[in-house]
């Protein structure tokens, strides 16, 4: 029943318009933002690897919470052709965001953490890192081993001549838990973060 439902939906969608999979033009901010990041490490530019690990942590924080608790719930109300339509425009962005986020974020962490010496921190201190590392790996295998795939899976099949709707939902429902999944984690990093900020 879901399927001929899904079927049905996915009828009343406008046919794909083909053209580059994501943005050119992100694309090449994208790759700015990484050709600064290795610049900053390669120079150790300290207020450099804060800003990379501050900002890019802020904005991976306020965009999971965002998707996986504001934007989520929102699609999964909406029609399908509804949530066709902002998937379409919604996910060739966050194919570039994200990854370009994470990897600014944790590789500035990982210097910022060896330029501070935190990895010397004694036990009981030292669990906090345990705890990070343990939280931002969890965060990371979940947005390259759901988040991402299910992202260009979406893509993929929204230029398909008939796309396949309920696969479509499924991946989307999947791709909306793994952001809020995401979320609950990013709060317990904050929360991780701030005390070891007051060592």
């Amino acid at each position: 029943m879901s399927e001929r439902v899904g079927e049905q939906a996915m009828a009343k969608v406008g046919k794909a318009e083909l053209g580059p999979l994501i943005p050119v033009l992100g694309l090449a901010i994208a790759g700015a933002v990484i050709v600064v990041l290795i610049v900053t490490i390669a120079f150790n530019w300290l207020w450099g690897l804060y800003f990379f690990h501050v900002g890019g942590g802020a904005l991976w924080f306020s965009t999971d919470l965002f998707m996986g608790f504001i934007i989520g719930p929102i699609l999964a109300r909406l029609d399908v052709p509804a949530r066709v339509a902002v998937t379409r425009q919604l996910m060739p962005k966050m194919l570039i965001i994200m990854p370009t986020v994470v990897i600014s974020t944790l590789t500035a962490a990982w210097q910022l953490t060896q330029r501070l010496g935190l990895f010397n921190v004694p036990y009981p201190q030292h669990w906090w890192l345990v705890a990070a590392f343990i939280a931002v790996g969890l965060m990371a295998i979940i947005a390259y081993g759901v988040l991402e795939p299910a992202n260009i899976l979406v893509l993929l099949e929204l230029r398909k001549p008939e796309p396949n709707g309920v696969l479509i939902g499924r991946t989307m429902r999947r791709f909306i838990y793994g952001a809020a999944i995401i979320g609950v984690l990013q709060v317990a990093v904050i929360i991780i973060m701030t005390k070891i900020a007051t060592w």
